[in-house]
């Protein structure tokens, strides 16, 4: 049994099309393992700046806050060294105009704000999905950590593609995306996670967290999805670059059968090596499935685009939260399913 979706207030957000049996060059949903249990039913809502599942599945609320894009480019001496490689995102999304008042703002005060809005919400947690800094600044992590430290909720957090990267810096971005995690990023992370794929249980909910940075998924991280869906509770999925959809760019490029050389049009000025010809790994493929089949993973969230978008992928929604670098977020809100009468 799939989980049956209804769906209402699209407020602001762009639909995609249901996702078909196949994907061009590549099969979807095709042998993919699900869990045993049928799963409750859900339901799925959203606005402008808010989703709500309601489910069967859960007991009590949970409320989580998406940031995902600060681009944070402030930096001191511990950069100095690097400056040839992050010239370019040091003047990137210096300013901005903030997404209610139209104020001149930046990132700095832009996520300042952010945190000053959460504090007594009543989150559970907030969800940090790449593209934080702009590129791995050691003062950008410590303004972080500071800023969101007096929030009453824990954060979690997942590389964006330009956390980790210093442009023009040799090595693959797999290597580099692992050297810069462990010299410059590690502390955004709990204590004692793989950075490149974690679950926290809140409240009856799993949140799993999944590097898609590079654009690709690792077998591991595959493994890793099939280890924690197979409980059967109620999921979400976070990472920082969107999942395909039938008629969406290649920026939605987890699974997206355009995804290769031909069509990566930034390798030149972002100055990292060019996708490769062949396109995606098989894993990234089964793991797209996977994530299209499991009928307890309930949503996925990303951003990566700067731009509030929504695609239903096998009734499944798949949500794109607004750049951050003006203030906007999304509340997540997990609640029971009403009872009847």
């Amino acid at each position: 049994m799939e989980p049956r979706f209804s769906r209402r207030g699209f407020f602001g957000l762009s639909f995609g099309a249901a996702v078909a049996a196949s994907a061009s060059k590549r099969q979807v949903f095709a042998g993919s393992t699900k869990p045993s249990k049928e799963f409750p039913l859900t339901t799925f809502s959203s606005d402008h700046t808010s989703v709500r599942f309601y489910t069967k599945a859960v007991a009590e609320p949970t409320k989580i806050l998406q940031i995902s894009d600060v681009h944070l480019f402030i930096d001191d001496e511990r950069g100095n060294e690097f400056r040839q490689y992050s010239e370019r995102m040091s003047k990137a999304y210096n300013h901005t105009r903030h997404f209610e008042s139209g104020a001149d703002t930046n990132p700095q005060d832009a996520l300042k704000d952010i945190a000053e809005r959460a504090k007594g919400k009543g989150y559970d947690a907030l969800a940090l999905t790449g593209d934080i800094v702009s590129f791995p600044s050691a003062a950008g992590v410590d303004y972080v950590k500071n800023t969101l430290a007096s929030v009453d909720a824990p954060f979690y957090y997942v590389c964006g593609n330009h956390d980790w990267h210093f442009e023009g810096m040799e090595g693959t971005e797999r290597d580099l995306r692992d050297e810069w995690i462990e010299k410059r990023l590690k502390s955004l992370y709990p204590k004692g996670v793989n950075p490149l794929a974690y679950a926290v249980k809140i409240k009856g909910v799993k949140l799993l967290f999944i590097d898609d940075s590079i654009y690709e998924i690792l077998p591991e991280q595959l493994e890793f999805l099939k280890k924690e869906l197979a409980d059967n509770m109620p999921s979400l999925l976070f990472m920082h670059i969107p999942l395909y959809a039938p008629g969406r760019r290649v920026a939605f490029g987890v699974g997206h059968p355009d995804w290769n050389a031909a069509n990566d049009g930034n390798y030149k000025i972002e100055r990292r090596l060019r996708w490769p010809e062949e396109g995606h790994n098989e894993t990234t493929y089964a793991f797209y499935n996977e994530v299209l089949n499991a009928s307890n993973l309930i949503g996925v969230f990303t951003g990566h685009i700067h731009q509030t978008s929504l695609d239903i992928l096998n009734g499944k929604p798949s949500s794109v939260v607004r750049a951050a670098n003006d203030g906007s977020t999304l509340k997540i809100e997990i609640l029971p399913y009403p009872n009847k009468g």
